[in-house]
């Protein structure tokens, strides 16, 4: 969900969890053990994975912009589903749609793309990886996109943007992909004419002010 609708809802655990330094179970009210990612390691233990090296290298990467363009596009769901939540932090961070459009349309460019998913990508406890696991997991990236875009309509001011749910109509209540896909084919293109035109009009579109994007770089962390 985007940030603004859950805000009060992160403010409570905000303040139930301020005695912990790290990250903790929300349930059992513990904390996570943290654990330092060593590439060689997940190498001699036949655990490498490519996202999690991607993020490792993220943490280290300058201007964290360019790893996010990047990491954009393509139909590998892991791959789409952390790049849409990256996108999403990145624009928490900075607190503005100014140097966020560009990952914005990006995102918006591939809402209508169904994800692809591996069995090793999905977890289901002692479960057999069942399509409904697989559709679970499409539409787990699908709002993790809309969640971005809408919080982009947040920043920026623009409503349509903002409440684009409310834009889809009957298939996203009824959670039907194939027919969501088919008014996407007429949002996408409309909502990209948008944000364009919102950020032309403002003088920032490709603007080229790499002193203002270098500093919101650097507090993004």
């Amino acid at each position: 969900m985007p940030r603004f609708v859950v805000d009060e809802g992160l403010r409570e655990h905000a303040g139930e969890f301020a005695g912990f330094p790290g990250m903790a179970d929300l349930f059992e009210h513990k904390p996570v053990e943290r654990l330092q990612y060593s590439e060689q390691f997940a190498w001699l233990n036949n655990q490498y994975d490519p996202i999690t090296q991607g993020l490792a290298q993220y943490r280290k990467a300058r201007p964290a912009w360019i790893f996010l363009q990047a990491l954009t596009g393509g139909m590998d769901g892991r791959r789409s589903l952390t790049h849409a939540a990256l996108v999403r932090r990145y624009m928490d961070n900075c607190g503005t749609w100014k140097s966020s459009y560009r990952f914005i349309l990006a995102l918006v460019n591939d809402l209508a793309h169904t994800p692809y998913f591996q069995d090793g990508d999905l977890y289901a406890g002692m479960q057999v990886i069942s399509e409904e696991i697989r559709d679970d997991a499409v539409w787990d990236v699908f709002f993790t996109k809309l969640s971005g875009v809408q919080e982009y309509g947040f920043h920026s001011g623009i409503e349509k943007l903002m409440w684009s749910t409310d834009e889809l109509n009957g298939s996203l209540v009824a959670l039907d992909w194939t027919g969501l896909r088919r008014e996407l084919e007429f949002k996408v293109p409309e909502w990209i004419e948008l944000i364009i035109k919102n950020a032309a009009e403002e003088g920032e579109f490709f603007s080229q002010n790499l002193e203002y994007e270098s500093q919101l770089d650097a507090d993004v962390f």
